[in-house]
Formats: structure tokens, sequence, C-alpha cells
């Protein structure tokens, strides 16, 4: 009987250990529930034994978060129902990513959670839960969400898992002059960079089809305190293509060879795909900041040359 228990015992380990070794288990690990930037108080729903935060989404003021990709970005929505709401709901959601395209989801037959309740308002009954996934690129990236009308009342949690990046060696590209080359040290490591701001843009040429990674530092005064938000917008032959908002703090091990008087701020990138052909590229704050970059790509796609 004993060994009948304990073969029992070994089987049941063996068939938890290899459930968590499940590539669902591990993601579900590594999600990350995201807070949008100046988000006020968030409204608490009981959804069986579990209490999740959701955040209020308004028409005028899009909601903010901030990652760093490459993963999947779960944006859930729910619409409230109260006292003198009949039949279901609808409402559309816009987003955009990186301040691009604006994408409007148009989400209908909305009922009442049968499952939910809100923590502190006994009057009213939150919606079924609507999922929208958002596949989320290397490098850092701003998503905003807004209403488009102002009925119903909806509330949104993001939930973030990153996805395993690709392995790439990545060589450095001089950007074309005028150039203003500035030295970072971090221990033994210098780091070349090159100064760029709305008057004296970061210009590149470089042959496709490849990628471009633009890491950026924002400057900043010695006394430096919070996070510096600064906007970095990219265009491609002359026409505006993208623009980017991001976020940093000073960095902690990072700092200047020759100016103690300054402070850069933490690396934030960007990464973005280059067609087939003699690209031309300008990179230029859309702030009264000045930036530091480094401008790479792939050591594979060496061999096209500029």
């Amino acid at each position: 009987m004993m060994m009948k228990s304990r073969t029992s015992i070994l089987i049941a380990i063996a068939i938890v250990g290899s459930l968590l070794a499940e590539p669902g288990h591990a993601a579900r690990k590594k999600r990350v529930v995201l807070i949008p930037k100046q988000a006020g108080q968030g409204i608490a729903i009981v959804v069986g034994e579990k209490t999740r935060v959701y955040h209020p989404l308004s028409l005028e003021k899009p909601s903010v978060v901030e990652v760093k990709g490459p993963g999947d970005l779960r944006i859930l929505t729910r619409a409230r129902f109260d006292a003198r709401t009949t039949g279901d709901l609808a409402y559309r959601l816009l987003y955009t990513i990186d301040g691009a395209e604006q994408h409007a989801v148009d989400i209908e037959g909305v009922e009442r959670a049968p499952d939910a309740r809100y923590k502190d308002i006994p009057s009213a009954t939150p919606g079924d839960a609507e999922e929208l996934t958002l596949s989320i690129g290397r490098g850092q990236h701003a998503v905003e969400v807004r209403l488009r009308d102002s009925v119903p009342n909806v509330a949104a949690r993001f939930l973030f898992t990153p996805r395993k990046q690709k392995k790439t060696k990545w060589v450095a590209l001089c950007p074309l002059p005028p150039l203003e080359p500035v030295d970072l040290y971090a221990g033994e490591e210098t780091m070349h960079c090159y100064r760029f701001s709305a008057e004296k843009p970061l210009k590149v040429e470089i042959i496709g089809p490849t990628e471009l990674r633009i890491v950026t530092r924002v400057e900043n005064s010695f006394a430096m305190k919070g996070r510096a938000n600064y906007r970095i917008q990219v265009r491609h032959n002359g026409e505006v293509m993208q623009s980017f908002q991001l976020s940093s703090k000073r960095s902690e091990t990072a700092a200047y060879k020759s100016n103690p008087k300054l402070v850069p701020g933490k690396a934030r990138e960007i990464v973005f795909t280059v067609p087939k052909g003699k690209q031309r590229y300008e990179i230029a704050p859309l702030d009264r900041h000045t930036i530091l970059g480094q401008v790479l790509f792939p050591q594979k796609d060496a061999k096209l040359g500029l």
C-alpha cells in the first residue's frame, strides 16, 4: 500500500511539473498589468472571488500605456449597466500606436456579466469583458485608447505579455553631416552618440530591406528629478512617417565624459522596418529637448552597403 501511495504522489508531481512547463503557463507568469499614465482612481470589479482594477476610458483624454516590445497587449473593456439600462450596450474604441494612424473597434451586443460585480458601486453591474489584442513590435511604444462617444461608461484593464526577442547583432551606422558627437561612459564602456534637436535633426541614409534601431537619451541638467517625456518624429524621404512618445528617467549608469553639468536619461529605443532600395531618414524631437542618439542596423545586412 505504501509503495502505491508513493507512486501516486510521484505521478501527481510529474503531471503538475509538466503543466507548469507548458508555454501557456510560462506566458502567464510573465504577464504584466499596466496602469495608464496619469490614471485616476481605478474601479474595482470582483470576478468570482478575485478583484480586478479597471481604469475609466474618456472621450476627450486618451488613456496612455507605455510598453517595451515585442509582445502582446491585451485590452479588456467593460461597459457599465445601471438601473435605467435596457437591452444590451454598444461602444466604439479608438486607439493609436506611437501617434500613427487611428484605428476604430466597434463592440456590440454587450450584456450584463453574470459572474462580475462592482465592489464599490452596488447600484450598477459591469458588462461582459470584451478583449482587444494588439501585437507590439520591438522597442519602446506608447498606446493611446479612448472612447468615440460618452455613453456608455467604459473602463479598461491593460495586460502585457512579452514575447521572446529575436537575437540580433547590431552595428552602428554613422549619420550624415553635420554631426555633433558626444561620448558617454558606463563603467569601462564608451558609447559614441550624436546630439540632435528639432533644428538639427539626425539624418541617415541606408539601403533596405533591413531594420533601423534608434537608441535615444534625453539630455537633462544634473538636478533632474522624476521623468522627462519627449516625442521623436521620423521623416522618410521628406514625408512624416511616424511619431513616437517616449518617457525616461535619469540614467543610473551612464555619464558624460566631458560635461558634469548634464546627465543623460535612460536609453529608449525605437525600431522600424526599412523598405527595399536606398532610403533617407530624418529623426528629430518635437519638443525643446536636445537628444543623444545612436543609429544601428543588423550586422547581417552590412553587405547591402550604403
